[in-house]
C-alpha cells in the first residue's frame, strides 16, 4: 500500500501556487525594494501641457520621486542603482475612467429557424492580468464600470 501511495504522489501533477512574473512586475518589485534609484537620460512629459523635457533624471528614493531635472545636473545620491534609459519616456499616471476585469467573447454562432441567431457569450473574470496589463499601459488609478466578482476586484 506504501509503495502504491507513492507512485500516486510521483505521478500526480504538482500544482503551482505561485502565478507567474511579467517582466513589468518583475521591473517594477525591484524597483520598489531598491531604496534609491534614478531613472537617468529620459523624456519626461510632466502633463501641463508644456513641451516635453529632453534627456532629464529622476530620482526616486523610498519609493518617492525627489527630484527630476537635467541629466547633467542632477543632484544623484552616491547610493544608487541607475537605470539609463535612453529613448524612453516617463508620464504621469493614467487614470482609467472606463476599465473592466474581465473580457467577453463569443463561444459560437447560433443556428435558429435556417437563421443567424446571436451567438453565445463566453464571460472571463481576469483579476490577476487585468490589472498589470493596464499598468503596463501606464494607467495607475481605476474606475471599474461593471463587475461580475465586486470582491474580487478589490483585493
Amino acid at each position: 500500500m506504501r509503495w502504491l501511495l507513492l507512485w500516486v504522489r510521483r505521478l500526480s501533477p504538482r500544482r503551482q501556487l505561485r502565478k507567474p512574473r511579467s517582466p513589468v512586475t518583475s521591473q517594477l518589485s525591484y524597483l520598489s525594494r531598491t531604496p534609491v534609484f534614478v531613472l537617468n537620460h529620459v523624456r519626461v512629459i510632466d502633463g501641463t501641457g508644456t513641451a516635453p523635457k529632453e534627456d532629464q533624471a529622476i530620482v526616486v528614493a523610498n519609493g518617492k520621486i525627489q527630484s527630476i531635472g537635467p541629466a547633467a545636473s542632477a543632484q544623484i545620491p552616491q547610493e544608487h542603482n541607475s537605470w539609463i534609459r535612453s529613448g524612453h519616456t516617463v508620464i504621469p499616471g493614467i487614470v482609467g475612467m472606463h476599465d473592466h476585469l474581465y473580457y467577453t467573447n463569443s463561444i459560437s454562432v447560433q443556428f435558429a429557424a435556417g437563421r443567424i441567431g446571436e451567438p453565445g457569450l463566453f464571460v472571463q473574470q481576469i483579476p490577476y492580468t487585468a490589472p498589470r496589463l493596464y499598468l503596463a499601459a501606464g494607467v495607475t488609478t481605476m474606475r471599474t464600470t461593471g463587475s461580475l466578482e465586486p470582491y474580487t476586484d478589490l483585493k
